[in-house]
């Protein structure tokens, strides 16, 4: 039998890259972004109400839309000129596809009867605000994390 270094690397590279992924889920769940915590928080003073989960989701729809625009920000100032315009398109890109998503999400939702289905359409929309948000406060801290 021969050892193969070779696989051993292989093997060692997927446990690291596993295990940094877990890290990370437990690292998230202990901190909780602040705008999960007012929407947690909202929830819980409106009961759970239609009404109220609707008004709170709007309401982190906004923080989360301010969220993404600040690092939108923030990243073409310490970009190049060339990196900036790839940005540039990307998010405009991005806001394409979020109309063309959000309409999509509400033709899926209008076929839905009940009153519970309008928060969750807002919930599923704001979900799409905040993974942009969320990449782009990423690509920031990786640009800026090690300067």
């Amino acid at each position: 039998y021969k050892f193969n270094f070779h696989i051993m690397k292989k093997g060692i590279l997927f446990f690291v890259i596993a295990l940094f992924f877990v890290s990370i889920k437990l690292f998230s769940q202990e901190s909780q972004h602040p705008i999960d915590k007012y929407l947690d928080s909202c929830f819980q003073k409106n009961d759970y109400t239609t009404v109220g989960m609707m008004n709170c989701t709007e309401e982190a729809i906004k923080m989360w839309d301010d969220e993404l625009n600040k690092y939108y920000k923030l990243l073409m100032k310490i970009l190049d000129e060339e990196s900036a315009k790839t940005l540039k398109t990307s998010e405009l890109q991005w806001i394409e596809f979020k109309e063309k998503e959000f309409k999509n999400i509400e033709s899926i939702y209008s076929k839905l009867d009940g009153t519970m289905y309008i928060p969750m359409q807002y919930y599923v929309k704001m979900e799409i605000i905040k993974t942009r948000a969320k990449q782009l406060g990423d690509f920031y801290g990786l640009l800026t994390e090690y300067k």
